[in-house]
């Protein structure tokens, strides 16, 4: 914004000046020179040469920005209002629209809450009617949604923000992003020193039989999960034999098995159940800043959920989606006021994020996934249950 700023004053300056000098019917005084010899003609340049030389006022003027045209054309479709439908609850959209309002004055976010699977199929019965309502999305891991053209090509932007290659998909139609990473959490009033676990072999000693609560969707264990499909893209995954044969042994710790990543958070910080092999670090994090008494162990390797994000291309307002895509994935805009209603949502350090802080100093070695997961999640879930004894039905 500061650069749009000095942008516009220095074209108003120039602007006056030019308008002053053009109302002034004085001729200017020029200082009387000398003839100059024909030799001094000779080496002195010809007209044309002079203004070969000389910068059009367009090579003067600055370059815009991708951010500053974005922003431009944005302010001047549908009256600056852009379109965001996201799976994620008003609190924490709230915060973000009102951040980037502020930093973009004239535009207005308006968020429109669902789940995924509703943001999925609103999106594919609204392109097949021809009327898309939305300007940036997310679709899950849909395919289907860059398979019919649904999204524009945001290979700019993602170049622009430094999105790393391997997490781009369709040419540049969505890219991934982390919106929760999955990690080991304890109680650091009871579990402390030595007796805090290392690896996930330290879970399967027998002391701590009986101590521990997991999460029954298991979601860290099935994002940990390296599919064929993969085609070996992400490191630190494990084999779907390992991970069966790893919970198979687990269920013989007589873990408590809770619903919902907020209660075996409570669980945890109560010291009811003072370990849990798996819970989004969300929770971890949130429970951190309420002072419970809890942290992240350096269990590894971390599983991650990923969504593919991106902007509309016939939307309402398809600069504004741009402009608001780019934020969002912005290490120096939208990113840090994401990790602030919710950590975890990135594990770069950098961002502010103290789960991405502890994820650094802890050395933890992330599992990436793709969308290829989508078409697994289902019978992976009822596997894994049915290796810890937990009900499918």
């Amino acid at each position: 914004m500061r650069k749009i700023a000095l942008l516009l004053s220095t074209m108003l300056a120039l602007l006056v000046v030019a308008a002053a000098c053009g109302s002034d019917p004085t001729a200017t005084p020029v200082p009387p020179t000398a003839t100059p010899t024909p030799e001094a003609m000779m080496e002195d340049p010809t007209p044309t040469a002079m203004m070969e030389e000389q910068p059009t006022p367009t090579a003067m003027m600055e370059e815009k920005s991708l951010e500053e045209k974005l922003y431009e054309e944005a302010l001047a479709t549908n009256d600056g209002k852009i379109s965001w439908v996201f799976p994620t609850r008003a609190s924490q959209g709230d915060p973000i629209m009102e951040a980037f309002e502020t930093e973009y004055p004239g535009l207005d976010v308006e968020l429109t809450t669902k789940s995924t699977s509703e943001v999925t199929e609103g999106l594919l019965l609204e392109h097949q009617l021809g009327r898309v309502a939305a300007d940036v999305s997310d679709p899950g891991r849909d395919s289907r949604l860059l398979d019919r053209g649904i999204f524009g090509d945001s290979s700019d932007i993602f170049a622009d923000v430094g999105i790393a290659e391997e997490a781009i998909y369709a040419d540049g139609l969505a890219t991934l992003y982390v919106p929760l990473a999955h990690g080991v959490m304890y109680n650091t009033d009871i579990v402390t020193g030595d007796d805090i676990p290392q690896t996930y072999e330290d879970l399967l000693d027998p002391k701590w039989k009986g101590q521990m609560v997991l999460e029954d969707r298991l979601k860290g264990f099935i994002y940990l999960t390296d599919l064929p499909e993969y085609n070996g893209r992400y490191e630190n995954l494990w084999p779907e034999e390992q991970i069966l044969d790893y919970l198979t042994k687990l269920a013989e710790q007589d873990v408590l098995i809770q619903h919902g990543n907020t209660t075996v958070s409570n669980t945890v910080a109560s010291g009811e159940r003072p370990i849990s092999p798996d819970v989004n670090v969300a929770s971890i994090g949130n429970a951190i800043v309420q002072d419970h008494p809890v942290d992240l162990a350096p269990v590894t390797p971390n599983a991650i959920e990923q969504w593919l994000i991106g902007a509309v291309a016939d939307g309402p307002n398809p600069a504004g989606g741009r402009l608001f895509l780019r934020w969002l994935l912005n290490l120096d805009q939208g990113i840090p006021v994401r990790v602030s209603v919710q950590p975890g949502t990135t594990l770069d350090p950098n961002s502010g994020d103290i789960i991405g802080e502890r994820a650094a100093r802890l050395g933890l070695k992330i599992g990436y996934t793709g969308i290829e997961m989508a078409d697994n999640f289902s019978r992976l879930q009822m596997t894994y249950r049915e290796a810890m004894g937990i009900p499918t039905s």
